[in-house]
């Protein structure tokens, strides 16, 4: 038994960041049972304010995603564009130098976190389920560098799988990119790169077909496999924390991901109907407004950005959603090109906003960059010499 959707219907911006915020409400919802842990003791009351806020804000940033994917269709059919010496999403050489960039990246990472602790207090850390000191470590005196190309791994490992998934081919530096893409994810808890790895997969394989079928079975299958692997992640950092709260592994992974997507929805619809407060009184004033673990802070882009720009956060987000809208459709209508691979951050992005304005983050900024200029440059060189061969 299967389901079928259109393809081009699902994964825009437009769609995914609205699918979220309804996991997010979902997950507020849904039951401890007693046992569950949510990201907070006793859930907001709803209020008609803070229902008519929060859908106008969410009907903002649909309006604005979908008037910039409209423009992005438009622009491509309206002004031609050349595609000519584009590099193709099979381009080796777009995938070595990926791979390179995030192997630089990540072993600069390693030797930074070498340099605060020994591999001994590492691997101690790692094995009493302590894996968030790694990541303290690096953090520690930080600064944009080397070590902000490990992001990379999103673009590298994507393109592993997707020839791996598509192509049914199993080569080394497949294999490489995974591992690297495990660092990151293990090693380093960054579970927002492996999830955002597997929606930039979906993106790349599902550009050639008209519809996206879910075949009950295997979405099952897979599901668990995502379930198991986060909540791996979780355990490696978290254990102790979870042994001290009673949650077993099964129910520690479930609680992580409620509290994930639960916890934001609840600090928005206690904080919206005192939007005044969060304008005036700047950051963290959320937490007078609403109950919440102190452990946690990603909390509501809504709450965030009245927090850090007042009112003006509303022309800020439209703005935003317009422009990243557009740049998702126009970089899609280039074809089954290398510029796919910025398609699926700006898509993870979209699913984040309900949490979390990832768009101004270091992250993105990365991945952006390196996604749009690194192969801009590549077919704008490539360009220049081919004029000056043939010219001369």
């Amino acid at each position: 038994m299967e389901i079928r959707f259109p393809s081009e219907s699902i994964l825009k911006p437009s769609v995914v960041s609205m699918t979220a915020v309804s996991l997010s409400l979902a997950a507020w919802s849904f039951p401890s049972f007693g046992v569950l842990r949510k990201g907070f003791d006793t859930a907001a009351q709803p209020t008609f304010e803070a229902f008519v806020i929060l859908a106008c804000w969410y009907g903002l940033i649909f309006l604005c995603f979908t008037l910039g994917e409209s423009s992005g269709r438009l622009c491509n059919r309206s002004v031609a564009i050349s595609r000519e010496g584009l590099f193709a999403l099979d381009s080796d050489f777009c995938y070595y130098s990926f791979t390179v960039l995030t192997v630089v990246g990540t072993v600069a990472t390693l030797v930074k976190i070498s340099q605060m602790l020994s591999w001994q207090q590492a691997l101690l850390f790692m094995t009493v389920g302590e894996a968030n000191e790694l990541k303290g470590a690096l953090y520690e005196n930080y600064s944009i560098g080397l070590v902000s190309l490990r992001y990379v791994v999103l673009y590298s490992a994507s393109i592993a799988l997707y020839r791996i998934i598509r192509f049914r081919r199993f080569r080394v530096i497949h294999l490489l990119n995974l591992v690297l893409l495990a660092v990151s994810t293990v090693v380093l808890g960054s579970r927002l790169l492996f999830v955002a790895t597997l929606l930039t997969t979906a993106v790349l394989l599902t550009y050639h077909r008209n519809f996206i079928r879910f075949r009950i079975v295997r979405t099952l299958a897979l599901i668990t496999l995502v379930f198991f692997v986060l909540a791996v992640v979780n355990f490696v950092r978290n254990q102790n924390y979870y042994e001290q709260n009673n949650l077993s592994f099964i129910g520690a992974g479930v609680s992580e991901i409620v509290t994930y997507l639960g916890s934001p929805f609840q600090v928005a619809i206690a904080s919206a109907p005192a939007s005044d407060q969060l304008v005036a009184g700047g950051d963290q004033t959320y937490r007078k407004l609403a109950d919440e673990e102190m452990v946690l802070n990603t909390n509501s882009a809504f709450v965030h950005l009245h927090e850090q720009m007042g009112y003006l956060s509303w022309l800020y987000i439209g703005v935003v959603c317009i422009f990243m809208g557009f740049t998702f459709e126009f970089l899609r209508s280039l074809g089954a090109t290398i510029f796919l691979l910025p398609c699926g951050a700006i898509l993870y992005g979209s699913a984040e906003l309900w949490r979390l304005d990832l768009f101004h983050q270091g992250i993105f900024v990365v991945l952006l960059v390196t996604g749009i200029g690194f192969p801009a440059c590549l077919v704008a060189s490539r360009r220049f010499f081919r004029f000056v061969f043939i010219s001369g």
